[in-house]
C-alpha cells in the first residue's frame, strides 16, 4: 500500500463566527453541533503529530472565538509543527499580537474583500469590519508578524482588485487571490464569475507578478484558479498543477471531528471518518481512504475533462470548483486551457500584446514558498 505524506492539516476550530460572509461555504455563525471538547482538541493535536503532519492551519468560523484557542496553538507548537492562523481580523486585543509573536507563526492570515468599507462590509455582512481588519493589519505589521491577506473574488469585487493591490503593495504582506464558490446558502449564484472574468483574474495575477518583485508584492493564485494555460504561467507556488491534493498531502478536520480531504469540499458524502471513532492516523492510513484522489482513474473524468490531454496530471482540476458547478469531481469547468481552446483567435492576439513570459528568479520562488506555505482558505 502506498503511503502519503501529510504536509498540511486545515482545522476548523469552531463554526462560531461574528461575521456573515456571503461566500462562506459552511455559512458559519453558530457553533457546529457537538464540537470537540477542550480535552479532545488537545488529544487531536497529538494525533495530528503522530500522523506526520508538518503544518497546521487553524480557521473557523472564527478561530479566536474558541475559548481554548491559545492552548491548542501552544500545543501545536510544543509538538514542533508549523502553525498558521486564519482569522477575519475583527476580534483582537493588544495582548493577542504579543501572543501571536511568541508562537513564531508560519503565517497569520486575514481577508480583504473590497477596497472600501461599502464593498468589504457588504461581503462580510457586518458594518465596521473593514476598518477593524485594516487596524488588525496595521497592528500585525507593527509586531512584525508574517502577515497574509486573502481576497475571495466574485462579481461584487472583481473591479476592485487593483485598488486592493494598492492597500497591500510595499507592506510585506503576502496576497492570495481565490475564487468565490457557490456552495454556501448565502451566496447568490448570479455573482459567480463568468469565464471571461475568471480568466481576467488569472491575467491580473500574471501581470502583478511581472510588474512587481516579490519583495514589493508577493501574490499568488489559489488552488481553484485555472490550469495548463499557454499564456498564464506564473501565478502559483508550483510550476505545474499537480491535481487536487485532498487526501494526498492535505487534510481537513471539522470542529466536530469529521475528517475530509479538504474543508472546501463541504459535502458530507466525502467524510472519511470522525476522530472520536477512529484516530486521524488510522483514517489517513486506511487502505480505502480518499479514493477519489488517491485511486483516480482517467476514465472517471467528467465531460469537461475526459478528452483533455492533461487529464492524467491535472485529474480534472479543483474538486471544490468541480462539485460546486457540476455536481461531480474531476470535471472542473473553470480551466484556463479549456477557455483558451474555445477562444483561440482572441487569445492568440492577446498573447502578442501581453508579451513573452518571463520566469521568476529562483530567489523569488524561494521567497514565495516561504511566505505562502501553510496558507489555505
Amino acid at each position: 500500500m502506498k503511503s502519503y505524506d501529510l504536509l498540511s492539516c486545515v482545522w476548523e476550530l469552531t463554526l462560531k463566527c461574528n461575521l456573515k460572509c456571503v461566500h462562506c461555504g459552511s455559512a458559519a455563525g453558530k457553533n457546529r453541533e457537538n464540537e470537540l471538547t477542550d480535552d479532545e482538541s488537545i488529544k487531536l493535536c497529538e494525533d495530528i503529530k503522530k500522523t506526520g503532519c508538518k503544518s497546521v492551519a487553524l480557521m473557523g468560523g472564527e478561530p479566536l472565538l474558541r475559548k481554548n484557542f491559545w492552548d491548542i496553538s501552544k500545543k501545536i507548537k510544543d509538538l514542533k509543527m508549523d502553525l498558521c492562523v486564519i482569522t477575519n481580523g475583527t476580534i483582537y486585543e493588544e495582548d493577542f499580537f504579543k501572543r501571536f509573536k511568541s508562537l513564531n507563526l508560519q503565517a497569520l492570515a486575514t481577508s480583504i474583500d473590497g477596497s472600501n468599507s461599502d464593498t468589504h462590509d457588504g461581503i462580510r455582512g457586518v458594518k465596521g469590519s473593514f476598518d477593524k481588519t485594516l487596524n488588525f493589519i496595521d497592528k500585525a505589521l507593527e509586531y512584525d508578524l508574517p502577515l497574509s491577506v486573502i481576497t475571495t473574488v466574485s462579481k461584487r469585487n472583481i473591479s476592485e482588485l487593483n485598488d486592493i493591490k494598492n492597500i497591500i503593495k510595499g507592506r510585506k504582506i503576502a496576497w492570495q487571490i481565490q475564487i468565490a464558490g457557490a456552495e454556501g446558502n448565502r451566496f447568490d449564484r448570479k455573482e459567480v464569475l463568468n469565464e471571461e472574468e475568471f480568466y481576467s483574474v488569472g491575467l491580473f495575477i500574471e501581470t502583478m507578478r511581472r510588474n512587481y518583485g516579490v519583495e514589493e508584492l508577493p501574490v499568488i493564485g489559489a488552488h481553484d484558479l485555472g490550469y495548463n494555460s499557454c499564456l498564464i504561467k506564473n501565478i502559483w507556488l508550483y510550476e505545474k498543477w499537480p491535481g487536487c491534493q485532498a487526501g494526498i498531502s492535505v487534510v481537513g478536520i471539522r470542529s466536530n471531528g469529521d475528517v475530509l480531504g479538504c474543508l472546501s469540499i463541504n459535502n458530507d458524502s466525502f467524510i472519511e471518518g470522525n476522530v472520536r471513532n477512529k484516530s486521524l492516523y488510522e483514517i489517513w492510513n486506511s487502505k480505502n481512504a480518499f479514493s477519489y484522489t488517491r485511486n483516480f482513474k482517467m476514465e472517471e473524468a467528467g465531460e469537461n475533462c475526459k478528452e483533455c490531454k492533461f487529464i492524467g496530471d491535472c485529474k480534472g482540476g479543483c474538486s471544490e470548483m468541480s462539485l460546486t458547478y457540476t455536481g461531480k469531481i474531476h470535471n472542473d469547468p473553470y480551466c484556463f486551457y479549456k477557455i483558451e481552446k474555445k477562444n483561440f483567435g482572441f487569445l492568440k492576439r492577446l498573447f502578442y500584446s501581453f508579451g513573452a513570459y518571463l520566469n521568476k528568479s529562483q530567489k523569488d520562488k524561494a521567497i514565495l514558498n516561504k511566505l505562502f506555505s501553510g496558507v489555505r482558505k
